[in-house]
C-alpha cells in the first residue's frame, strides 16, 4: 500500500508556521524581558527617590514668621493701704507659660503673679504670693521646667514659689486650666538686708539652690540639700568686679559674668568652690544662660558675640576639669540682652538690643532662623514648651512679641553628620554616633563617620578572609580536583550559601566569640600554619613514590593536603599556650592592653572576619570557579604542550583570562558584605568606634538601622537620618559596583584577543 508523501509546498506551509509561531514566543519573551529589566530599574530608582525623599527634609530651611504682638490687660492696683509701700508702678520681672501655651503668666514689682489668656491678652487671674505681700520685689527668676519662680524683694529675702497648671477636661476635651502657686519657702538670703539686683533659683532632685546678686561684686548663696541641711557662703569677684548676670546649672554649679569680659564658675557639691575663671572676651557680657541640661553655658556680649562653653577634661592625667569654649556662633551685630532657652533640646534664641531674635542650635552651631530688627528691645525672650514658638517682652510698651517656628531637625547639619563636632563632656571634637540617652536633655550625636568606617572595616576583614580562600580554593577545585570530587566539592560549597545569615550570626555571638576569645592566639597561629602545611601536603604529593602516585587518580592531592591541614591546626592549638607565655607573658589581652593600649573586645571583627567570611565565600567560589572553567580549553593544552606545569598554566593562564570573572566575583562578595546585617549585629559589640584594631568591634550602617529603627519616630530626626544612612550605603554600593565594571571591562579588552 502506496503512503502518501507530503508535498515539498505543504512541508513549506507547515514549516512557515512553525517558524511564525517560534517569532511569536520570541516576540514575547523579548517583551517579557524588556519590561522586567525595566521594571527592575524603575523599581531601583523608585527605591532611591523613596530613601532620598526622606532623608532631604533633613537639610530643608527652617521657617518662621512674625505673628506681631499681643498687648496685655493692664493688672489693677493694689489697696491703697497695700500699695503705700510700694514705690512707682509694678513692673514684670519674670514671665512664663504653661506647656498647654492658654496662658502666660508675668512677675509683677508688687508681689503678684498676673496670667493672661494668650488668645486675646485679657487678664484672667492674679495670685499674690503671701510670704512677701506687700513688699517690693526688686529680681525675680523662673526655671525652664517645672514653673518654679523666686522672688527676690528689697529687704534681702527670696520667696520661693511653684506655679500649677492642672488640665481640665470635659468630654475627653481640654477647656481650661485650673491655676495655683504653692509655697515652697521664705528665705532671708542677705543678712544685711539689701535690695536683690538678680537671682537664680534652681530645683532639681529634692535638692534647691538660690544665688542672689546683692552687691556689684558680692553673691549671697543658699544650697539645701535632700535631706534639708543647708549650706551658706558669700560669693565675689576678683578687684571688685562688676558682676552683670548670674544662673545656676542645677543645683551643682554657678556661673557669674562681669563688665570686663570674664565669666566665673563656681561648684556647689560637694563643697562649695571657685574652680574657673575665664577670659570670654573685651566687651561687658550681657546676657548668659545654660542650655537645657545645665551643662553647657551660653553667653552674649555688648558687641554681639554669642559663645557656649561647658568643663571637661582635656587630658586623662588632669585631676581637674577646666571651663573651655566649644562652640562659637556668628555674631549678632548688636549687643545680646537676653538668652531663651528650649526645654525640648539644645535649641536657644538670642535677642538683640535692636529686637533682632537669632534661633540657634548648640551642637550643630547653626543659626537656624533669624528675625529682623524691630526697633524695640526685648528684656526677656522664652521659647514656648512646644519649641514651635518664641516669645519676648518687649522693654518700651510691655507687649509681648509673638513669633510662630517650625524647627523641626536643628540639630542636624552637614558639619554634625560627616564633621567633627566638640560634644559636651568630651575632650575635643569627635565623630560620635549616639542617638539616644537616659535623660530628656541628652545631646543628640548623628554622626554617620563613625558608621560609615565600621562597614568598611567590617566588610574589609571579611573579604581578607574570604577571598584567598574563595579564589583559591575555586582555581584548585576547576582546575586540580578529579571531576567525581568536583561534583560533589561544588554543590557542597554552593549549598552553604543558603545558611540564613542569622543562624551564622547567632552561632557566631554565642559560641564562636568565646571560643575565639579563650584560643585567640592558636587561632592568629592558624593563619600561618595553615597555608605552611597544606603547600607541605603538595610538596610531599610531588615526591610520593612512583608506584603509589600512578595507583592515584590526578587531582587527588587533596587526599594527602586534608590531613596535613589537621596536623597544622593541630600543632597551632597544642603550641597556642606556650607561644601565648613566651610572647604575650601569658595573657594577650592584658599585653595588649598594658603594651599597645588596645582593648580585647569578645565580639570584635576578628569573629566577624571569620562568620561573615563564612557567608560571603559560597557566592565569590562559585562565580570564580565558573570564571576558571570556562576558560577555553585549548588555551590550557597549548601551555601544557610547551611544557608549563599544571601550577604555572593555572596561575599564568587561567587566572589572567579568567580575571574579570573573579573581579566581577570579589564585588559581588563585598556587595554581600556591605550590605550584612545580622552576623555584625550579633557577632559584635555594635559600638561605633573608628579604630582599625581586628579586636574591637565596629557599628555598620545596616546594623545600625536595624537597630534604631524600632526606636525612631515616625518624620523625627533620627527617623530621617537612618534614611539617610540607608542613602549612604546605597551610594557605596553603587559607586563601588561602577568602579567594579569599568575595570571588568578593562579586564575584558585587555584579554579577549586570547
Amino acid at each position: 500500500m502506496a503512503v502518501a508523501v507530503p508535498s515539498i509546498r505543504q512541508r513549506v506551509l507547515e514549516q512557515s508556521s512553525r517558524v511564525k509561531r517560534v517569532k511569536a514566543l520570541d516576540r514575547l519573551a523579548t517583551a517579557v524581558i524588556t519590561f522586567g529589566g525595566i521594571f527592575i530599574i524603575v523599581a531601583v530608582s523608585f527605591i532611591f527617590v523613596f530613601i532620598f525623599g526622606q532623608a532631604i527634609p533633613l537639610f530643608r530651611s527652617a521657617e518662621g514668621t512674625d505673628r506681631g504682638t499681643l498687648a496685655l490687660a493692664a493688672v489693677p492696683s493694689l489697696p491703697a493701704r497695700a500699695a503705700a509701700t510700694i514705690a512707682g508702678p509694678a513692673k514684670p520681672l519674670a514671665i512664663g507659660i504653661d506647656e498647654y501655651q492658654i496662658y502666660l503668666y508675668e512677675l509683677l514689682g508688687d508681689g503678684r503673679l498676673a496670667f493672661f489668656k494668650m488668645a486675646d491678652g485679657s487678664l484672667a487671674k492674679e495670685l499674690a504670693l503671701e510670704p512677701v505681700a506687700g513688699a517690693v520685689i526688686t529680681a525675680a527668676s523662673r526655671t525652664l521646667t517645672g514653673d518654679f519662680v523666686a522672688a527676690g524683694t528689697s529687704d534681702g529675702r527670696v520667696s520661693l514659689q511653684q506655679v500649677r497648671f492642672v488640665p481640665r477636661y470635659e468630654d475627653q476635651k481640654l477647656v481650661d486650666l485650673d491655676i495655683s502657686v504653692r509655697d515652697r519657702g521664705l528665705i532671708a538670703i542677705d543678712p544685711a538686708h539689701r535690695p536683690i539686683r538678680e537671682l537664680s533659683y534652681t530645683e532639681y532632685e529634692e535638692r534647691k539652690a538660690v544665688a542672689a546678686l546683692v552687691a556689684d561684686d558680692e553673691i549671697a548663696l543658699l544650697v539645701i540639700d535632700a535631706e534639708g541641711n543647708e549650706k551658706r557662703d558669700t560669693l565675689r569677684t576678683e578687684a571688685g568686679e562688676k558682676v552683670t548676670h548670674l544662673r545656676l546649672g542645677r543645683t551643682e554649679g554657678l556661673v557669674a559674668a562681669t563688665d570686663k569680659g570674664n565669666l566665673y564658675h563656681w561648684l556647689l557639691v560637694p563643697e562649695i568652690k571657685r574652680t574657673d575663671l575665664v577670659h570670654v572676651g573685651g566687651a561687658a557680657i550681657t546676657a548668659v544662660e545654660y542650655a537645657l541640661g545645665s551643662i553647657s553655658i551660653l553667653v552674649g556680649d555688648a558687641q554681639g558675640n554669642v559663645s557656649a562653653w561647658f568643663r571637661v577634661r582635656l587630658k586623662e592625667e588632669d585631676e581637674d576639669l577646666a571651663l573651655v569654649r566649644s562652640h562659637m556662633f556668628p555674631p549678632q551685630g548688636t549687643a545680646i540682652q537676653a538668652i531663651g532657652r528650649s526645654p525640648r533640646d539644645k535649641s536657644f534664641v538670642t535677642a538683640g538690643a535692636n529686637g533682632s531674635l537669632v534661633l540657634r542650635h548648640l551642637t550643630s552651631e547653626r543659626s537656624v532662623i533669624s528675625f529682623p530688627a524691630t526697633g524695640q528691645g526685648l528684656d526677656s525672650v522664652l521659647i514656648t514648651p512646644k519649641s514651635d514658638g518664641i516669645l519676648g517682652k518687649r522693654s518700651s510698651d510691655g507687649q509681648v512679641a509673638r513669633y510662630e517656628i517650625k524647627s523641626p531637625h536643628p540639630e542636624v547639619s552637614w558639619r554634625a553628620l560627616f564633621g567633627k563636632v566638640w560634644y559636651e563632656g568630651y575632650a575635643k571634637p569627635e565623630y560620635v554616633w549616639q542617638s539616644t540617652g537616659g535623660t530628656d536633655d541628652f545631646e543628640a550625636k548623628f554622626s554617620l563617620v563613625p558608621l560609615i568606617f565600621g562597614t568598611i572595616k567590617g566588610t574589609l576583614y571579611a573579604l581578607l578572609f574570604a577571598v584567598p580562600l574563595a579564589i583559591m580554593g575555586a582555581l584548585y577545585t576547576s582546575q586540580f580536583m578529579h571531576p567525581s570530587l568536583k561534583a560533589r566539592v561544588k554543590p557542597t560549597v554552593e549549598i552553604m550559601a543558603a545558611l540564613p545569615s542569622v543562624v551564622i550570626g547567632f552561632i557566631a555571638g554565642l559560641w564562636l566569640a568565646s571560643r575565639v576569645e579563650r584560643e585567640v592566639v592558636p587561632i592568629l597561629l592558624l593563619v600561618v600554619l595553615l597555608p605552611l602545611f597544606g603547600t607541605a601536603g603538595i610538596l610531599f604529593w610531588g615526591r610520593l613514590p612512583r608506584s603509589f602516585a600512578d595507583r592515584l587518580k590526578p587531582g587527588m592531592e587533596v587526599l594527602l593536603i586534608l590531613p596535613m591541614l589537621l596536623v597544622g591546626a593541630w600543632l597551632a592549638l597544642r603550641i597556642g599556650s606556650p607561644v601565648e607565655g613566651w610572647l604575650f607573658q601569658g595573657d594577650l589581652k592584658l599585653w595588649l592592653k598594658t603594651a599597645m593600649n588596645v582593648v580585647y573586645d569578645q565580639r570584635n571583627c576578628l569573629v566577624v572576619g571569620i562568620a561573615m567570611g563564612f557567608a560571603v565565600i559560597p557566592i565569590i567560589f562559585t562565580i570564580a570557579e565558573d570564571a576558571f572553567t570556562s576558560v577555553p580549553s585549548h588555551l590550557t593544552a597549548a601551555s601544557l604542550a610547551l611544557g608549563a606545569s599544571r601550577w604555572q598554566t593555572a596561575v599564568r593562564v587561567v587566572l589572567p583570562t579568567a580575571s574579570p570573572g573573579i573581579f566581577s566575583a570579589v564585588m559581588i562578595g563585598f556587595g554581600r558584605a556591605v550590605g550584612e546585617t545580622m552576623i555584625v549585629l550579633m557577632a559584635t559589640g555594635n559600638t561605633p568606634v573608628l579604630d582599625w584594631s581586628i579586636f574591637n568591634g565596629m557599628r555598620t550602617l545596616s546594623a545600625n538601622i536595624a537597630v534604631e529603627i524600632p526606636e525612631a519616630p515616625l518624620g523625627g530626626t533620627l527617623y530621617r537620618v537612618l534614611f539617610l544612612a540607608g542613602g549612604v550605603l546605597f551610594l557605596m554600593t553603587f559607586v563601588v559596583n561602577t568602579v567594579a565594571e569599568l575595570v571588568r571591562q578593562r579586564l575584558r579588552e585587555r584579554y579577549k584577543a586570547i
